[in-house]
């Protein structure tokens, strides 16, 4: 085989190391935010509006991440079009930064549930 088409089917080859990576980044990202957030915004005694404001503050890392792992994939992108494969610009989409947006939007939603209830 042509060293010319081995490299083109190792480019369009989603690699475990690189989402592993990722995924690792964006966790230190959420896990810093949160951190950040309970050492200095966070109220000695956590109530429910507390209690969501530390999970925006985790997701809010993770979110950070993704999109920035995204630029760092539209830069790349845009260097070398086949660098980059269609499949992975939308998984990185998908799992870095709508997943985390989503789910963002559910625990918002519950919390406003909780609250209009009157859960203390």
């Amino acid at each position: 085989m042509p060293a010319r088409a081995a490299d083109a089917t190792d480019r369009g080859r989603v690699r475990a190391v690189p989402v592993l990576l990722r995924f690792i980044s964006c966790g230190l990202l959420g896990v810093g935010f949160g951190v950040l957030w309970r050492f200095t915004l966070a109220p000695a005694k956590v109530g429910i509006g507390s209690a969501f404001a530390g999970i925006f503050f985790l997701l809010l890392g993770f979110i950070v991440g993704g999109v920035s792992w995204y630029v760092h994939d539209l830069r790349v992108r845009a260097r070398d079009p086949d660098a980059m494969p269609d499949e992975r610009m939308v998984f990185s989409f998908v799992v870095f930064v709508a997943m985390p947006f989503a789910v963002l939007v559910v625990i918002g939603l519950i919390w406003l549930l909780a609250f209009i209830i009157g859960a203390r």
